[in-house]
């Protein structure tokens, strides 16, 4: 089933350039996402991070199949940091380990909200990021914790690495990167682009879609 779903992936990513514009992130978008080689797209990518995490709380295996890349040779890789003294250093290297996790966890009604993803830019096929969300469970107290992350897009195949770990006090959290309030991405039946400026984006004019982003 697993070699099934991995075999379509390709097909589904593409898939996803078509729904893009209707799907925007709750998320702020900041950071450098220019550059695309041929044939991939930053906008492709970021409903990609936000399929990954929304399959990830539903323990969904057969979206979390379509968004995670296994590239050869180093695969996939997926780890957290311990958020409590309680809490456990996890690390996982395949699909059917990390739809074990999240079935786990979901047990524990596990959520990670994101709040906003800082790009790295492109390198090669590759887009880099920097998730900045806020995790909560059962087992891991009251209130949500502010976690961070290291993280890489792979053009046409998902994500291929996502290390989370607790933000760390020194870090103010994505309020502090100096993105512009009106970055957070809202549906447009317009065209457009949004270009980088300094840290973070700017939206050339008013009213942009997440399809403008290249």
């Amino acid at each position: 089933m697993v070699a099934l779903l991995r075999a379509v992936v390709g097909l589904q990513l593409l898939a996803f350039s078509s729904i893009v514009a209707q799907q925007p992130p709750t998320w702020t978008v900041q950071g450098d996402t220019a550059g695309a080689p041929p044939g991939c797209s930053a906008a492709v990518g970021i409903t990609v991070i936000s399929t990954w995490f929304a399959a990830f709380h539903d323990a969904d295996s057969a979206a979390l199949a379509r968004v995670t890349a296994m590239p050869p040779p180093t695969g996939f890789v997926f780890s957290t940091g311990k958020f409590t003294p309680s809490d456990t250093f996890v690390r996982i290297h395949s699909l059917p380990d990390l739809v074990r996790y999240a079935r786990t966890r979901m047990r524990r009604h596990e959520r990670m909200i994101l709040e906003a993803v800082r790009f790295y830019g492109w390198r090669r096929r590759a887009l880099g990021f920097m998730p900045y969300f806020a995790r909560s469970a059962d087992d891991l107290g009251h209130n949500p914790l502010a976690g961070i992350g290291k993280a890489e897009y792979l053009c046409g195949q998902g994500i291929s690495i996502l290390n989370l770990a607790p933000r760390p006090s020194y870090d103010p959290g994505p309020a502090s990167r100096r993105a512009p309030p009106n970055m957070r991405l809202k549906l447009s039946a317009r065209g457009g682009r949004l270009i980088g400026k300094g840290s973070a984006l700017s939206a050339a004019a008013a009213g942009r879609s997440l399809s403008a982003i290249r």
